[in-house]
């Protein structure tokens, strides 16, 4: 079974350590004959891999990545992989990627992607691991990222069994596959990742490049003072530029739904605050009394 990792960053390195040194040994991803060949367009995480195992081969091209793969895994920002579903156009014309081989992917749009590889005619079924870190290379790849976590797998056009080897594939990480479809999927990682995304990104830029960033050394005595709170809510502007902003652009409508209840939410805590600016005491029960509504709902989501 030959596995080929087109991007070998935080996910794709997890996926390789963890078919390699984590709970591998499941379907057909376990056993001796498991190959991992990996490519990048630098092939610095490739190289580093294969120095340390866990992978086999570091492909010269995408073509010799891919020769004789059973399942190819594109791992990289959703745009950059549009431009790899042309190169596996290529590489099947060419017989070097079989009619039977399967292509996933790993990215948190699915529409976009699943659209583009229709357009192609690749056998391709959608994936997500529903786990990351604001982290990037191969340097942060951990084996045990996708332990118990959801990975969803997302029926193509010519999917057939290819749906059963990305579920597998899911399972040899260690992961649950949960089978959705497109829109369902983008809805929700709208709200709960691409939204969060944005946020962390809008947060760090009112205070760190706002109108009182400036003033009296506004940002300069704030960063002073911050503390895990602040890192905790700034965490994602810290990610890839190139990752936030392909996820973005491909699933901005779904992100505007979600912005534009925020800002609903938003204006219902700005006259909270106006009336507690004008009587403490009697605004601070309805500030307590949604916030207790808050904590409750997500305690619910166990």
């Amino acid at each position: 079974m030959r596995v080929a990792l087109l991007g070998l960053g935080l996910i794709g390195g997890s996926i390789a350590r963890a078919l390699r040194e984590g709970t591998a040994g499941v379907g057909p991803f376990g056993g001796g004959d498991l190959e991992i060949a990996a490519w990048t367009p630098t092939q610095v995480g490739p190289r580093t891999a294969l120095a340390a195992g866990s992978i086999d081969t570091v492909g010269r091209s995408i073509a010799e990545a891919v020769d004789g793969a059973a399942i190819v895994v594109l791992s990289a920002p959703p745009i950059a992989m549009a431009e790899l579903l042309d190169e596996l156009v290529v590489c099947r014309r060419s017989g070097r990627l079989t009619e039977s081989a399967v292509v996933t992917d790993v990215g948190s749009t699915k529409r976009w992607i699943m659209a583009e590889a229709s357009k192609r005619g690749l056998r391709f079924v959608g994936g997500h691991p529903m786990a990351g870190s604001h982290e990037t290379g191969f340097s942060a790849a951990d084996p045990n990222l996708f332990l118990g976590r959801p990975w969803v797998v997302v029926p193509g056009d010519r999917s057939g069994a290819g749906q059963a080897l990305v579920e597998q594939l899911a399972t040899a990480c260690g992961a649950r596959p949960v089978t959705m479809d497109a829109e369902l999927h983008d809805t929700a990682t709208a709200g709960i990742s691409h939204l969060p995304l944005l946020l962390s990104a809008a947060l760090a830029g009112s205070v760190a490049l706002g109108p009182q960033a400036s003033a009296a050394n506004g940002w300069h005595v704030a960063r002073l003072l911050a503390s895990s709170g602040w890192s905790s809510a700034t965490r994602l502007a810290h990610g890839s530029e190139e990752m936030g902003a392909d996820l973005l652009v491909t699933n901005a409508a779904e992100v505007r739904v979600r912005l534009r209840a925020l800002g609903d939410e938003l204006d219902a805590w700005d006259s909270r605050l106006a009336a507690a600016e004008r009587d403490p005491l009697g605004a601070r029960a309805d500030i307590r009394s949604r916030l207790t509504a808050v904590r409750k709902a997500l305690e619910e989501e166990g």
